[in-house]
């Protein structure tokens, strides 16, 4: 437990001094001395914090500009920053965020702490979203999701108190990618549980944590399972981006769900060298699941008859189906399964299945989803899939 605790406080010293170094450069990416006007400021001086450009465009309206890292882009235009008013009394404000190179995608929450959110209203065109805030000395965060940012998750994998916390790899800015080690001396089993590859997807970091939050409980069923499986979990492979509030890439502006055939990036290598040695070391890969957010809910899924790229059939053809029907049978909710392969498209789930033969499933969470479906949903999914596994 003591070597635990100094690894978590380790982590944290490290995140929250990268944080520290480079409020600076997060402040010039943003432009937040364009956002100061006389009667109002939006700041952006926190991790996951981006706004790139103010216009004040009336005496109480403002627009905000949200542009890509880079390009080309599959356009998510994250957004998140505090407003701070600088008169006595509050004063009402209307806000424009302005989206370029893609479509307003995520509605706006508010909060006072980053813990507690709430929707605001809103209207919406093709490119942009308006709202109406009070603008006072309280600083008043924005944001298109609930802030998870690299500290929340060291914090969380402390608090799971299963397994082994340790460092997967290093980002191209060195930041730790953490990872949780779940090892049984009765099996050579695994299943592997990632997430965050794309920094804006909020609602699948939240069924991730909810479905570990089960997961490494003293729950009966799931505390039986995990005598029988080793279990890897990395919440966050995007570290990087995460921090700068990038809208998609990692920090060499790629996208990480799209390099698992080239494996370019020390993101994808770090968890590829890992997972080729758990093989090494006689351990048998059986699933994997890739947490993610999209419009809708949606699972993304390898076909069942798959032919992997190494020419054997994938393992375990039914399991996917047979999973995801008892998930359906469990709760009322809609359950779209979406076969497909492309052995060219460089995701993960295609890379599971032609590097380790074995089904992998894109868990895709409605942007909009409620969040108790998102809890009941991975908590359900949880314990239906041990059931196949």
């Amino acid at each position: 437990m003591l070597r635990r605790s100094l690894f978590v406080v380790a982590l944290l010293l490290s995140s929250a001094g990268f944080a520290k170094a480079e409020q600076a450069s997060v402040n010039a990416t943003s432009n937040t001395d364009s956002c100061v006007f006389s009667t109002v400021s939006f700041a952006t001086n926190f991790a996951s914090g981006r706004v790139d450009d103010c216009q004040q465009t009336g005496s109480d309206s403002f627009t905000l500009h949200l542009k890509p890292e880079n390009l080309p882009i599959n356009p998510s235009p994250w957004y998140a920053f505090k407003v701070i008013g600088r008169e006595a009394q509050p004063k009402p404000i209307t806000i424009t965020l302005m989206t370029h190179n893609g479509p307003a995608r995520y509605s706006p929450k508010v909060s006072l702490d980053q813990q507690v959110w709430a929707p605001v209203a809103f209207s919406k065109t093709d490119q942009s979203i308006q709202f109406k805030l009070s603008a006072s000395k309280t600083p008043i965060y924005v944001a298109a999701g609930e802030i998870i940012n690299n500290v929340t998750y060291t914090r969380w994998l402390s608090d799971l108190e299963q397994g082994e916390i340790a460092t997967l790899g290093l980002t191209v800015e060195n930041r730790a990618i953490p990872m949780l080690e779940h090892r049984t001396p009765n099996s050579q089993d695994w299943l592997i549980l990632i997430g965050r590859q794309h920094p804006p997807e909020i609602t699948g970091a939240l069924a991730l944590m909810h479905f570990n939050n089960l997961l490494w409980s003293e729950d009966p069923t799931v505390s039986a399972f995990r005598s029988r499986y080793n279990i890897l979990l990395v919440p966050n492979m995007n570290p990087d981006g995460v921090h700068r509030g990038n809208w998609r890439h990692n920090r060499n502006g790629l996208d990480l769900n799209r390099d698992w055939k080239n494996r370019s990036q020390p993101e994808t290598q770090a968890l590829h060298t890992k997972l080729k040695t758990i093989e090494a070391e006689g351990g048998v890969i059986r699933f994997a699941l890739d947490f993610h957010s999209t419009n809708r809910n949606v699972y993304y899924t390898m076909d069942h008859d798959y032919v992997t790229a190494k020419g054997k059939p994938i393992a375990q053809p039914q399991l996917v189906n047979n999973w995801l029907t008892s998930l359906a049978a469990s709760e009322p909710y809609k359950i779209e399964n979406k076969p497909s392969h492309n052995q060219d498209s460089g995701v993960f789930k295609q890379y599971m299945a032609d590097e380790f033969g074995v089904h992998s499933v894109t868990y895709e969470v409605g942007d909009n989803t409620d969040r108790a479906e998102i809890k009941v949903m991975a908590e359900a999914a949880l314990r239906t899939l041990i059931e196949h596994l």
